[in-house]
């Protein structure tokens, strides 16, 4: 298991990153969060992944970081995965 760098994405509004903690709660297997932070465990096919994250309302930044991942789940799918899910949720 290893971890990845942390992935910033830019222009999140409030709406918006209520709608991806929603969206986050939704999928993952155990989650905690407190207020504009958070962390999310869940299995996979290849297994276990963990992420934490933090909103940054005056900047309109979400930035997630994975603690733990599989080690044949690149960073690159780590990112691509992330980038779906914030496109996916109107807000």
């Amino acid at each position: 298991m290893s971890a990845c760098n942390p992935i910033t994405f830019r222009g999140i509004t409030r709406k918006k990153y209520q709608a991806i903690r929603a969206r986050i709660y939704a999928q993952a297997g155990s989650v905690r969060m407190g207020g504009d932070t958070g962390s999310a465990t869940g299995d996979t096919p290849l297994g276990e992944f963990s992420a934490s994250w933090e909103y940054d309302e005056a900047a309109l930044t979400f930035t997630v970081t994975c603690t733990k991942k599989p080690l044949f789940v690149s960073e690159g799918m780590i990112r691509s995965r992330m980038q779906s899910l914030i496109e996916s949720v109107d807000a």
